[in-house]
Order: C-alpha cells, then structure tokens, then sequence
C-alpha cells in the first residue's frame, strides 16, 4: 500500500475527479478507468476494489441529484425513469453477492477477460445497434450482468447497464442518468459484502480522497450529459466502451507475455548454465542474501 503523502492525496483526488465526470457525464468509466491504475501505481487489488466501490457510491448520489436538476432524466417515485432503475437495481443486488463470491475465487486473467470481451461486444452494437424491443425483464437481465461485473472487479457496471438500455431503446441522457442512479445501491451493497468476506485492506486516507474527488466530479458530469447532443452520446458511450474492455483485454494479454517470456528466458539461462534474474534488482537481492548468509554462516 502506498504511503500517505499529500502528493498521493492529491493525485487520487484528481484521478477520482476526472473518472467520475466521464462515469456520471457519459454513464461509465468510473472503476474501468481507476481499478487497473490505481492497481499499476502501487495501491493493493483488496485496497482498490471496496474504495473504488464506496466512492462511487457517492459520487453516484451526488450525480443522481444533479441528473435530475439538469432534467436528464425524472427520478419521482412514480415516473418511468425510476422504474428502470429498479429493474437494474432489484435483481443486480442478488448478483452482487455472488460477483463478489467469484472475484475471491477465480483467477483474476479470467475475470478481466470476461468483463473485456462483453464490453467490446457491447459497445460495438451500440454504434452499430441490433436493436431489440423493451422488455422490463431484459432490464433486469443487464442489471444481473451489470451488477454481478462490478462486484466482481470494482468495473464494467456501466459500459454493460448504458449501452443494454440505449439497445433497448431508452434515449442516452436517460440511459446515463439511470445509471448514475443505480451505482448507488449496487455500489454500496457491493462494498459491504467485500467489507464482511474479505474485511478492508486499505487506510482512511484513500478511500477518503477517493470519495471527495467523486463527489466533486459529480457535479460537473451531469451538466456534460445536458449539453452533449443524443446522437453524438450515443456514439460516445459505444466508443468508451470499446476501448475499456480492449484495454482490460491488453492487460491481460500483457500478463501473459510477461510470464511466458520470464519462463522462455529462464528455461534458455538454464541450458546454458547460468541463474535468470527476471530484474536487476532480484539479482541484487540474490547476491546480498548470499554475502549476509556467508556473514552469519547460513
């Protein structure tokens, strides 16, 4: 885990700011962009996940709040848009617990690729849409796919809940702002199974500042979907899932090269005789271990 700095501070308040304008602005991104990253950089995979899901949390409220002001969508009790909200929600909670089930027992190439490859599926057919009727129980059935993504890696909630209802043909503002809403209990729920089976393994610094640049890129997401014109939105949110789930896919593919190419060299070194060190560092670990073992006689 990374130590607390205010230069660490700082740049996971903006990063969380700028995912969460384009999650809460275009209806996804927010963990697709942050998970991997944060994970890159140094922040453990049990820190990253339970984080990310919190501070979407309330940056999906706070976007909720604003949607609704702009008038993306109508959230009375009553209205229609609620209504898909909880055909996303109600269903998408059972699949939370299992998500989070199978993100501590499957390797975690399997569940990249699987979120990958159904986002890409996904954002091409909201560019080039193989339109079907609405149905409330297809709703439900993106928010069980939906939720069961996100619980899964803290990603792919939204590129698979947008471009399902855009296909189902909900209006793009609507679809967005629907979904902003539903994180919020998917998320949340998310969080607290991951709290009681897994417990946290993170400081309050991070998800703190994770939470603050949330809620204050909230803010400014929904005005975006309120100026962005329909047709351009929907080109857009098929386009930023695309290149989210090849992304998920080059860095499982990059794994892989890395390990096949450790095993390939160290089997050559071996031939010929001589240790593989896949750094220099290791080499250098290796080599302190053997002058402090001599010292000591071990």
């Amino acid at each position: 885990m990374i130590e607390y700095t205010i230069y660490a501070l700082i740049t996971v308040v903006v990063m969380a700011f700028l995912a969460e304008i384009i999650d809460s602005g275009l209806g996804m991104m927010y963990g697709t962009i942050l998970s991997p990253v944060l994970i890159a950089i140094g922040f453990s995979a049990f820190a990253v996940v339970p984080s990310i899901l919190i501070s979407q949390t309330m940056g999906g409220l706070t976007g909720t709040i604003f949607h609704h002001r702009y008038r993306n969508a109508d959230f009375r009790l009553k209205s229609p848009h609620f209504k898909v909200v909880l055909a996303i929600v109600l269903p998408g909670l059972a699949a939370v617990l299992f998500g989070v089930w199978v993100a501590v027992n499957i390797p975690g190439w399997v569940m990249k690729s699987y979120i990958g490859i159904l986002v890409i599926v996904m954002g091409f057919l909201c560019i080039f849409p193989l339109m079907y009727t609405f149905k409330w129980w297809k709703m439900s059935l993106v928010g069980i796919v939906s939720a069961f993504n996100k619980a899964l890696s803290g990603g792919g909630f939204g590129p698979v809940t947008s471009t399902g209802k855009i296909l189902g043909g909900l209006d793009p503002k609507v679809s967005v702002a629907t979904t902003t809403y539903a994180e919020v209990p998917i998320c949340l729920s998310g969080f607290i199974i991951w709290y009681f089976m897994e417990g946290i393994y993170t400081v309050w610094w991070f998800p703190a500042a994770l939470c603050l640049g949330a809620i204050l890129g909230a803010i400014i997401g929904p005005y975006v979907t309120a100026k962005i014109d329909t047709r351009w939105l929907k080109t857009i949110v098929g386009l930023l899932a695309i290149i989210s789930g090849l992304y998920l896919c080059y860095t499982v593919l990059q794994g892989f090269d890395e390990t096949f190419s450790s095993m390939a060299y160290s089997f050559i070194f071996k031939q010929l005789g001589v240790n593989y060190y896949p750094s220099i560092w290791d080499w250098i670990s290796k080599e302190l271990t053997k002058i402090v073992g001599g010292w000591f006689g071990f």
